[in-house]
């Protein structure tokens, strides 16, 4: 029986805890992703790709000793 009440009283306090989460407007969150995703699209690595000089999965050069 306290295990119920445990659990109850854990999950009284979760819904609190989201309740008082401060939302924003869904139109608010996608201009501030919007305006985001633009202020960092230079430095994206899946925008740009990455330079075969820093890309570490290249093909590698064979070795001359063999």
């Amino acid at each position: 029986m306290s295990s119920q009440v445990q659990a109850l009283q854990k999950q009284v306090e979760q819904l609190r805890h989201e309740a008082s989460i401060r939302r924003i407007p869904v139109s608010q969150a996608i201009q501030e992703l919007l305006t985001y995703t633009n202020q960092n699209a230079p430095s994206d690595v899946l925008l740009n790709g990455i330079s075969q000089s820093e890309n570490p999965f290249r093909d590698q050069k064979n070795c001359t000793i063999l």
